[in-house]
């Protein structure tokens, strides 16, 4: 499953151009996708120019893409064997979620007294926009939107140190990760951004960081229990495999 964020977030003076963006997401959520389905194993090693070769880009966003692999667990790098694949635990793929909750959690606190209306008719839009990717099990368009949403808050809430730690920690791969492992539907996914809007509408800070604390939270213990399930499958499926070796 191929999936990038598209042009959600505005390219201003500094950034590194959107296209750039992009392209370092798309590689790196395809690049993930190919580590939680087995196509890339533990050991393996990842060559930037067969990368970029692969994606037909420069070796820029490919090493952009390898620097978030390596900071979320997927990946450790050295200087003569470069980046190989390690062993993933439940623990690694979970982490993520806390930390986000906690930053988007105080980026929905402080944007509950600063939002537009115009900012929450967008943001209704999106889960409209939601809604119509899971009736046609859209799943790259359902992580656009869904990021989209969350870009809209974290910049509602006018902390900028804030929204910069957030995109340089790429924590909306959480998304990602939700949307492909976690076994719950599209539909589902969509309607839990309903209460994050509700709070925002009623302008309690409070109430917005606890809602969207609990929007992120929750995902990641779906991911914990399905990823749980999925590794324990894999432990009764090696031993048949190798009796059938055996024989």
């Amino acid at each position: 499953m191929k999936l990038t964020f598209g042009n959600a977030v505005s390219s201003r003076k500094g950034e590194k151009p959107a296209g750039r963006r992009v392209l370092r997401e798309e590689i790196r959520d395809q690049l993930i996708d190919d580590i939680l389905n087995d196509r890339l194993a533990p050991g393996d090693r990842i060559v930037e120019t067969r990368i970029a070769q692969r994606f037909g880009v420069s070796q820029a966003p490919v090493r952009e893409a390898l620097r978030d692999l390596e900071l979320f667990g997927f990946i450790v790098s050295s200087p003569f064997r470069g980046a190989i694949v390690r062993e993933i635990s439940v623990e690694d793929l979970v982490r993520l979620y806390p930390i986000r909750a906690v930053l988007e959690g105080l980026a929905a606190r402080e944007a509950a007294s600063r939002i537009s209306e115009s900012d929450l008719r967008r943001l209704e839009k999106l889960i409209v926009t939601m809604r119509r990717t899971a009736a046609r099990k859209d799943n790259r368009a359902a992580v656009q939107a869904d990021f989209a949403f969350h870009v809209i808050i974290v910049e509602a809430s006018g902390n900028a140190l804030l929204r910069q730690i957030w995109e340089r920690m790429a924590l909306a791969t959480t998304t990602f990760l939700t949307i492909s492992k976690s076994h719950h539907s599209l539909g589902v996914i969509a309607e839990r951004h309903v209460l994050v809007v509700q709070a925002l509408r009623a302008r309690d800070p409070e109430t917005a960081e606890a809602a969207m604390r609990a929007h992120i939270d929750e995902p990641g213990r779906w991911l914990r229990t399905a990823m749980e399930e999925e590794q324990a499958q894999k432990k009764k499926r090696k031993p048949a495999e190798r009796k059938r070796s055996i024989l």
